[in-house]
């Protein structure tokens, strides 16, 4: 039997094991000397992300894509950036000239992720980045569907023909679960987000007392995460 360590450990960084958001790897993408001139934000809902993509580059172009009935999308303001409306399935670009696809905790709620991911190679450059992240251990919320482990991720982008490079995670399930749970969840652990959740701290403590290398603090950190983040590439 196979553990996650043999199925993961070339996607997963021994750098540093901080908890990240979707955000970790928008910036990375917008600080490389390549950064994309175009970019998509599957899922955006609000639209929030095109204030973040423009925070780097204020003439990038940002198009949002959502389905028509999402309850976040229905709160986009008329007149902002761009969205366009799609089945949740086939987008609405042609093959091969998307630099860079976002989505921020959206593939939990996609009814059918394998195709939906194959249109996401489709669209993508050869050499095209896709990013962002989903859910692992996260009770129901906004319709969502599913939850995924990491190698199950890994095994649908590589269906779709995609290379998972990097995972990180993000804040830890006990968190998300608490946070559903306890009647002041929102109040007290929303705090989260931007600062180490307390399982998470509790794995730090442990890799310090038992001097774990930094890529076995993440493998740990992503067998408990809520949610991770990744950095997907279309092969050029």
């Amino acid at each position: 039997m196979s553990t996650l360590w043999e199925l993961m450990r070339d996607c997963i960084p021994d750098d540093h094991a901080r908890q990240v958001t979707s955000r970790y790897y928008l910036d990375e993408a917008m600080r490389s000397p390549g950064a994309p001139e175009r970019v998509v934000d599957l899922g955006c809902g609000r639209g929030t992300s095109a204030g973040l993509f423009r925070a780097h580059d204020p003439s990038v172009h940002w198009t949002g894509v959502d389905i028509p009935y999402s309850p976040e999308a229905s709160q986009h303001r008329p007149g902002a950036d761009p969205v366009v409306h799609f089945d949740g399935v086939n987008l609405p670009f042609r093959s091969d000239g998307v630099p860079l696809i976002y989505s921020h905790q959206v593939f939990e709620h996609v009814a059918r992720p394998r195709d939906l991911l194959r249109e996401v190679g489709r669209v993508l450059r050869p050499g095209g980045l896709f990013i962002g992240s989903t859910s692992q251990f996260e009770p129901y919320h906004s319709y969502s569907l599913w939850n995924y482990t990491p190698y199950g991720f890994r095994m649908l982008v590589e269906e779709a023909g995609l290379a998972l490079e990097e995972i990180r995670p993000s804040l830890d399930g006990v968190t998300l679960i608490m946070r559903a749970y306890h009647p002041s969840g929102k109040q007290r652990y929303g705090r989260y987000w931007s600062e180490e959740s307390p399982l998470n701290t509790e794995i730090d403590t442990w890799a310090r007392t038992n001097r774990r290398r930094t890529a076995l603090v993440n493998l740990r950190k992503l067998t408990f995460c809520g949610q991770f983040a990744f950095r997907v590439r279309k092969r050029a």
